[in-house]
């Protein structure tokens, strides 16, 4: 493998794009089609959003750093560092992935006033660098805390965007920041079912290190009950919405109205969203194997990304 394919793979190139994807979903399919006023201009949401990515490619690059025992066992012909890339140019790839995204980041916050902002960078990658130092002797803590750094990724845009502004309700910003946080909450609690499901294809080369992880700590049926159990409050909490969506619909109004992410279309759209949760959650009882699971994570990356493509589909539906 040539060392650039691999820091390709070392950086998790692929996850980069879909964070790159879900910010400027947000930022051009929501932010800029319904508010007039935002701070982020297209260069500086540029600088926001390498910024952000360049933070999340060095997490990337020091978990693997602090895996590199784990994978001998769990990714073997697939290990990155050791093999094609040396831990010493993985460490100056993590050192210099983080300057540049704390030079980005501090430059954007000055840019609009708001200095403090900066931290929030430096805030992720502290978070990062301790979730790979730990997670695997923090049982769901480490869990919890990616789950936690996704959502916050999300809600970083309100920080930046729209409170230099001044939230508020005459301006269309509350509402649209209220969208954004049940994205936010959406990204959470998939992120956290897929960590889950990681923790549990990971279990053999886990258990050779003495790692306390969830899936170590209550054995592979509790923790894919716990799977199941989040992923049907998910289901749950979709259906509420649902509800909302069908009570608009058919209530007669006296005047034609219109509400984002509320149409036949749009049901259509969740329930197809729903689908995906029942199936993931048929493939999780089935699921016995590490290829298994390897599986529902894989599928657990193809519902958040249709969750989040709901966004431009129910802005086209609601524009037209």
């Amino acid at each position: 493998m040539n060392k650039f394919l691999a820091f390709t793979k070392l950086i998790r190139l692929k996850n980069l794009i879909m964070i790159a994807l879900i910010q400027v979903l947000i930022k051009y399919t929501l932010i800029n089609v319904y508010l007039d006023n935002f701070t982020l201009n297209n260069i500086r949401f540029s600088f926001y959003l390498i910024a952000l990515i360049l933070i999340v490619a060095a997490g990337y690059i020091i978990n693997d750093i602090y895996d590199i025992e784990t994978d001998k066992i769990n990714k073997k012909e697939n290990q990155i560092i050791g093999n094609s890339i040396s831990s010493k140019s993985a460490f100056n790839y993590y050192y210099l992935l983080n300057f540049l995204g704390f030079l980005f980041g501090f430059y954007i916050a000055l840019s609009i006033g708001k200095t403090a902002f900066g931290f929030i960078f430096i805030f992720f990658a502290f978070s990062l660098w301790r979730y790979s130092k730990q997670h695997k002797a923090s049982f769901a803590t480490g869990n919890f805390q990616v789950a936690f750094l996704t959502a916050l990724s999300i809600i970083n845009l309100i920080l930046f965007d729209l409170v230099p502004i001044r939230i508020n309700n005459e301006n269309g910003s509350l509402m649209i920041s209220k969208i954004i946080m049940f994205y936010a909450g959406f990204s959470f609690i998939t992120t956290l079912i897929r960590e889950i499901v990681k923790d549990i294809e990971d279990l053999e080369g886990d258990q050779k290190i003495n790692a306390k992880t969830l899936a170590i700590t209550y054995g592979l049926k509790k923790s894919k009950n716990i799977v199941i159990c989040l992923t049907s409050a998910t289901i749950i909490c979709i259906a509420y919405f649902q509800y909302f969506q069908y009570s608009v619909i058919s209530t007669q109004f006296e005047h034609e109205i219109s509400i984002w992410g509320v149409n036949d279309i749009s049901i259509i759209y969740t329930l197809f969203l729903q689908g995906l949760f029942l199936f993931f959650i048929y493939k999780t009882f089935k699921a016995i194997n590490k290829e298994d699971f390897h599986f529902l994570s894989m599928l657990s990356k193809i519902i958040m990304l249709v969750g989040i493509l709901s966004i431009p589909v129910f802005t086209l539906l609601h524009q037209n």
